[in-house]
Parts: structure tokens; sequence; C-alpha cells
């Protein structure tokens, strides 16, 4: 038995849930537990009562809950005494429904409530495609970069946003230094968040001299610009959470900003470079803004372990089958040796954590669901793989440009896989 003295965050929850779960419906047919910022949890009942099971209840939860219960006094809210409920209680999620009875949660968190959040609305139709994952170093810039000439050389309009604030890269990669614009993406945030964001929006975008000589072009939007002082003091308020003196997420203001580039420049396609890790920023560019999410990887126990993190989270998330389906894992720095048997370890333990946490449980005559067999190669997990490369070691495309030769023979399968993404998401 545990004790509660030492009860820890997950047992919390946990426990929470099996007291609340044994009064059946005797307070209500809708229970939603809601978890502070320290991980104290108290319930939220339908309506006000009193009564012997209503004491108990309190009780039960300020004394099994050990340092994540409120003292029974104040271990138990109710409904009708929130200001504006259907607002405060709108981001809860469902924990478990039987015999009448639904227990929900609502999460409060200082950051990460991003990834358990709906699609934001967007105006602009012109398909988006974030690249994604959750540590650097495998090969995500680059592959972005190549594909964006790819792009280029087939006659599209690229446009290239630079959303890795805390460690911009792209920006240099496609910019050199005497082509940046005066703006950047940190600059707009700064002054949409004072309502004058049209005083930079002008002056934020700058053509790459990769798409020279090519069809099409490639316009990027980079984290900083030329006339970007102070990016350490306006990186700390690009998050706020509020645009003129409205109040405003971040989230929402992402996408006006995106939408009002989209609008004005017309790409046929727009490429998020997202922030590696499981930071709020990446969990809007990978599950809100109706994106095909490429999760970059290698084939390591730690990358594993991180995805696993996430899939697990995903599991519940409200919304998963508007977004699931434009997931793709993308085998990033696949060894010049031993490549076959590489891609096939690679390949079962990506279908292990998809098949655990993101596909549908099928039975024999299940036909309509999400999943797939290990070796479907038009699964999510089948990994798409870029090949190493030494020429990449040097990449440079910002003064050296993009190698023919190299870009085929280690993104040649890349390119078609997707190519045919993109234009599965432009048919939709």
């Amino acid at each position: 038995m545990t004790n509660t003295a030492n009860i820890v965050f997950q047992q919390a929850l946990e426990t929470a849930l099996g007291i609340t779960e044994a009064l059946g419906t005797a307070l209500g047919n809708e229970i939603v537990l809601v978890r502070d910022l320290r991980g104290r949890i108290r319930p939220v009942l339908p309506t006000k009562r009193k009564g012997p099971v209503l004491d108990k209840y309190r009780v039960d939860l300020s004394t099994q809950l050990g340092v994540y219960a409120f003292d029974a006094e104040r271990s138990v809210l109710f409904r009708d005494e929130l200001t504006e409920p259907d607002v405060v209680l709108s981001e809860r999620r469902l924990l478990k429904q039987s015999n009448g009875l639904s227990i929900y949660l609502l999460d409060r968190q200082i950051i990460g409530q991003d990834w358990m959040r709906d699609a934001l609305q967007r105006t602009t139709t012109n398909p988006r495609v974030t690249f994604f994952g959750l540590k650097g170093g495998v090969g995500r810039s680059t592959a972005l970069v190549n594909w964006a000439w790819h792009l280029a050389e087939q006659g599209k309009k690229v446009l290239v946003f630079d959303l890795d604030l805390e460690s911009p890269g792209i920006s240099s990669s496609l910019l050199p230094p005497d082509r940046l614009p005066d703006y950047g993406v940190v600059d707009w945030f700064v002054e949409d968040g004072v309502g004058q964001a049209h005083v930079v929006e002008g002056e934020l975008l700058a053509r790459s001299p990769l798409a020279q000589g090519l069809d099409g072009e490639i316009s990027v939007i980079p984290a900083y610009g030329a006339r970007t002082e102070d990016y350490l003091p306006k990186l700390a308020r690009c998050y706020a959470e509020f645009s003129g003196d409205q109040p405003e997420s971040w989230a929402e203001r992402l996408q006006k900003f995106v939408e009002r580039m989209e609008k004005q420049y017309a790409p046929d396609v727009v490429i998020l470079d997202s922030r590696a890790g499981l930071h709020d920023i990446a969990a809007v560019l990978a599950t809100r803004m109706e994106a095909v999410t490429l999760l970059f990887a290698i084939d390591t126990p730690q990358t594993w372990r991180g995805y696993e993190l996430l899939f697990k989270h995903w599991r519940s998330h409200p919304h998963l089958t508007t977004f699931r389906t434009n997931l793709q894992v993308i085998a990033g720095m696949v060894p010049d040796t031993g490549r076959d048997a590489y891609l096939q370890g690679f390949k079962e333990h990506a279908w292990d954590i998809f098949r655990d946490n993101l596909y549908d449980v099928t039975g024999p005559d299940d036909l309509d669901t999400f999943s797939f067999d290990l070796d479907d190669e038009s699964a999510p997990h089948a990994p798409v793989p870029i090949f190493w490369h030494r020429a990449l070691m040097e990449f440079d495309p910002a003064k050296g440009g993009i190698d023919r030769k190299t870009a085929e023979e280690a993104f040649s399968l890349f390119f078609e896989q997707a190519d045919r993404l993109l234009a599965t998401t432009d048919q939709d």
C-alpha cells in the first residue's frame, strides 16, 4: 500500500480517479478533476450539495493524495461557483467513462498544453509541411534545404519559416548574411505584442539565391534579420499570450502570422522548421497547423524512448484522428553500410510505438480503421530513408549551393515520398 506521505505525481491522479470512480453517479454524472500547476488535484462537481457522501469524498481526497491534496475544506469545487465555467472547463479531456459516470481531467500546465489541443482554424489552402525532430543532429535542416531546392527545381514557389527560434539554422543555410531581410520572426512577434506588426511585415522576407536559375523560388522568413537587435530580450517576449490590447494565445498569433504571409506571397507550399524537443512550439507546428509532419529519427534507444513518451501522451489526445494521418517517420542519416538491416530494425522499432499508441486495435473483420502491418510501405511508421553522405558533413548551401549528384544519392527516396505526401495534401 502506498504511503500517502510519499505519494508521487502520477499516483495522485490514479488515486483521485479511483476515489471518484468508486462514487458512481452519487455526486453527479460528470466530474472534472482539476490538476493545478503544483500537481494538486481537486474535482469540480456539477452542482453544489451537502451530505455524508460528499463529506467522505472530501476526507478521502484530502487524506489519500498526500502532498497533492488540498485540505478537506477546499478539496472540492462546484461548477456553479466558477466564473464562466464553460470557458474554464473547455479544455478538459475524458479520462474514464463507465456506468453513467464520465470523469475528465483539466490539466493546468505552464507549458505543454498545446500537445493536447485541437487544430487551429485557418483560411488559407496551400499545403504546409512541418519538419520536426526530438533531437538535433538527425539531418532535419539539411533535408529541408535540399527538398526546398528540389521543389523550386520543379517550378514551385516555396515559403520557409525558420521557427527554431532557440537555435536558428535554416536562415543561414538558405540566406547569406548580405541577403537577410531587415527583420525576422522574433521582430514580428514583439511588434504584434504591442499591436503594430504591420510596421515590419513588409521587411520580413528574402529570396534565397539557392533557387537562382530554377523555374521556382525559395522565399525565407528567417528567425532574425539584418536589423534585428537585442535578440534574446525579443525571444523572451515572443511567447506572450497577447496581441496589442487583446488576449491571444501564442498558437493563434502564429497562425495569424503564417496566414498573413501566405496571403501576401501566395506560395505553392509552406515549410515550417520546428524547434526540436517537446516544447509548445513543436506541439503547435506538429499537431495544430494542419500540416504534414515529418518525424525525423535515427535508430537509437534514446530516440525511440523520446518518441514513446510523446506517443503515449498523444494516445489520450481528444483529436488524435485529425492529425495522426499526417504523420510520417523519416530515417535520417542512414549509414552507408548494412543499410537493409539498419532500416529493418528502424522499421520494427517505429512500428512498435505506432502500434502500441497511435494505431487502432483491429479485429479480423475491421476494415475502416487506422492500422498498418509491419511491412506496409504506405504506413506512417515505414521509414523514408535519407542516406548518410560524406559530402553532407561540410554542407553549406549558402556558399556552395546544391550538388545535384550528392542530392540524388542521399535524398532521392526522400524527395519521392515527400512529393507524394505533398500531392496528397494538395488534393485534400
